[in-house]
């Protein structure tokens, strides 16, 4: 999978059309992914940059985070490639790949694809990982995400995801799903916004879904997150 995410970035570098970059910086006080604190529920600073072709649908993009995983700091590398295609004024589909990896002495590394439907602000995809968190075994991850506009600058926005994990969690004595809720509010101060939202997390335990170990770590927080948009 890591291959084909090369091989689709190389090929979106190679098309002629002129790419839209854009790219932000985020401090956020708890990095959390579908629920879980990949930070240990500590501070993180982040950098993302986007690349859109518009004129054929394709774009790709990076994320970089720091980290801390089995009690040690550590990165996340994080890149994607896809395609948007437009249905109606309101409706679009779109498809894609993302590989993830941390360094470190165990890199975790894994390979997602995605689908997805976007209905004016509503967002919803479903993403397919063989070898989820380097664990072994397949995940299927769904989310819904949307958010409105509220007074002036503010506005609300939510998330609701749905995991579930194949193979066999007899010795966790626990269930293969996992649900995850993120609720919260923004205001946009152009070039920065700020969030704060509350996220919880009901189900299978992080040791039974292949996340690695960050003892005392939080299912309930509240998240603040600044970011600077370019």
């Amino acid at each position: 999978m890591f291959r084909i995410v090369v091989a689709v970035l190389v090929a979106l570098l190679a098309v002629q059309a002129r790419a839209q970059v854009t790219g932000s910086a985020t401090f956020v006080s708890d990095y959390r992914f579908r629920g879980t604190s990949l930070s240990d529920d500590r501070p993180a600073a982040q950098l993302a940059f986007d690349a859109d072709w518009p004129s054929t649908g394709w774009y790709a993009g990076g994320m970089m985070s720091n980290v801390r995983l089995d009690s040690s700091h550590a990165a996340q590398l994080l890149g994607y490639a896809g395609y948007v295609r437009r249905l109606n004024a309101d409706l679009s589909w779109e498809g894609g790949v993302r590989y993830t990896r941390f360094t470190g002495g165990e890199s975790y590394a894994y390979a997602e694809a995605y689908t997805g439907l976007t209905f004016r602000q509503l967002v919803g995809r479903i993403y397919y990982a063989p070898n989820y968190f380097n664990a072994g075994y397949a995940t299927w991850y769904a989310e819904l995400n949307d958010s409105i506009a509220l007074s002036g600058k503010w506005y609300a926005f939510a998330h609701a995801g749905y995991l579930r994990r194949a193979g066999d969690v007899a010795e966790y004595h626990v269930s293969r799903f996992r649900s995850d809720v993120r609720a919260g509010i923004g205001l946009t101060l152009q070039p920065w916004d700020i969030q704060l939202s509350w996220t919880t997390a009901h189900g299978a335990p992080d040791v039974a879904l292949g996340y690695p170990s960050a003892a005392g770590t939080s299912r309930n927080a509240w998240v603040f997150s600044v970011a600077y948009a370019w």
